[in-house]
């Protein structure tokens, strides 16, 4: 299964590779939500790849299969044929391709592929976190006051504010922030060890679906905001080190900034 999903991933890759210099169609989904052709274009190749590989996969994608749920009963591949389609509208980077598979609940493979620099992010349960051939490792950080943070930010007006009063706290006790734009490398930094913690409040089963097994099989620790065990539907997340995770939640910048 990871061999489909890493040459889905690459193929998706080269879609948006081809089109990112180019003119893009943008249809509004939602507030602050768009969509572009080479969401879609990419999506459409990925699910070919699944499917030729995986015949009886049960898809949960962005675009075409957002209001799908996991089957226990089949594999579930979770899908962003495009992450960070703001970015990659406005000729931006980072953006990639977020492919993971679950069975029986549980993610057994995970891919991330940033087209831009070739970095392709992967890890089987069990088995390590690699980026190409190199395997990864979390930081060592032990100190809030050495860490890099890093966010993106929810869509929504009130959970935006409610993100920003967040960070305000959290903010004079650390080292420095960075926004990507792009979910799923923002965790993927984190599994590699380039940055330390990263918080949203508003994420979907395929922005985290691969990103969470990375950072798992890198020694790292993602909950909820508030410490519970994470589950693909929830919404909010907190990914770290692991060494920091406790740290963070005893700070509480999550759970005081309500209202």
């Amino acid at each position: 299964m990871i061999d489909i999903a890493m040459r889905a991933a690459r193929q998706a890759g080269q879609v948006l590779l081809e089109m990112y210099r180019g003119p893009h169609e943008i249809e509004v989904k939602g507030e602050r939500d768009i969509v572009t052709q080479a969401d879609l274009a990419a999506e459409e190749v990925i699910m070919q790849e699944i499917l030729a590989g995986c015949p009886d996969a049960w898809i949960v994608s962005e675009e075409s299969h957002s209001q799908r749920t996991a089957d226990a009963e089949r594999p579930t591949w979770y899908i962003d044929p495009l992450d960070g389609t703001t970015n990659f509208a406005r000729g931006l980077p980072p953006f990639c391709v977020s492919i993971a598979m679950a069975q029986a609940g549980e993610i057994v493979c995970g891919v991330v592929y940033d087209p831009l620099h070739d970095y392709l992010f992967h890890a089987q349960r069990g088995q390590g976190a690699f980026l190409n051939e190199d395997r990864l490792q979390v930081s060592t950080e032990e100190d809030l006051s050495g860490a890099i943070v890093l966010l993106d930010w929810p869509r929504e007006q009130a959970i935006r504010q409610k993100s920003g009063r967040a960070l305000q706290r959290l903010l004079p006790l650390t080292s420095a922030v960075r926004s990507t734009g792009c979910a799923a490398l923002s965790l993927c930094y984190i599994a590699a060890g380039w940055a330390d913690l990263y918080f949203q409040y508003t994420l979907s089963s395929w922005d985290v679906a691969a990103g969470m097994l990375l950072i798992h099989e890198a020694g790292g620790q993602i909950t909820g905001l508030d410490g519970r065990a994470p589950a693909l539907e929830q919404p909010d997340w907190l990914a770290t080190n692991g060494l920091l995770h406790s740290h963070v939640l005893e700070v509480s910048p999550f759970t005081q900034v309500e209202g």
